[in-house]
């Protein structure tokens, strides 16, 4: 039987750093395996927009639990795990219901029964939802039917009788702005979503 392999040293620092509740650690953690955890989700589940999502779950997850890191363990073997769970988790619940902001919601609805989650949660959701009810009314329109309704581009184009690139421009434009309002006003957990909605972007 294999044993997972330790994180190398400079890893070590950075896991212990963020166990300690180091937000910048925890960002740079956040920027180094984000691919990895969406490259897996994507694998599982087929669907880009859900990676992105699980992506997200993954990274409230661990920073939630971090003080339940073990830095002498995989933390690769440790996301891996953490990522798989959410997929299933998903795959199961969304067989019952096809809202899929719906489906998020009741996600971390049920990955959470502590006082101080629910606040984390609560913060996500009003932060996300300002930023979004900012944007400018045919960029809300453009994002709620990819994000929502999970149009692809080149149906939101076809019903708002627009080019699929100027569909494309506004999602980007609109991605950015939540990204920075959320970065501005919201907490760590905001991060997570708005850098998400970033990357999947560019």
């Amino acid at each position: 039987m294999n044993t997972p392999q330790s994180e190398k040293p400079d890893n070590v620092d950075l896991l212990i750093k963020f166990r300690e509740g180091d937000e910048p650690a925890f960002i740079q953690i956040y920027n180094q395996y984000r691919g990895k955890v969406y490259s897996y989700a994507y694998q599982l589940c087929k669907s880009a927009d859900t990676a992105e999502e699980i992506v997200q779950e993954v990274f409230i997850k661990i920073w939630q639990k971090r003080e339940q890191i073990n830095v002498a363990l995989s933390f690769n073997a440790y996301l891996k795990k953490i990522t798989l769970n959410h997929v299933l988790n998903y795959l199961k619940k969304v067989a019952r219901e096809k809202a899929l902001q719906e489906q998020i919601y009741h996600t971390i609805e049920q990955s959470s029964n502590r006082t101080e989650d629910h606040v984390l949660e609560k913060e996500l959701r009003k932060i996300y939802d300002e930023a979004i009810s900012r944007l400018p009314q045919q960029k809300k329109l453009i994002y709620h039917l990819s994000r929502v309704e999970e149009l692809s581009h080149d149906e939101i184009a076809l019903k708002l009788n627009i080019s699929k690139n100027t569909v494309k421009n506004h999602m980007v434009e609109a991605s950015r702005f939540i990204r920075e309002y959320v970065s501005k006003n919201g907490s760590i957990i905001c991060f997570i979503i708005a850098s998400s909605n970033y990357f999947h972007s560019n």
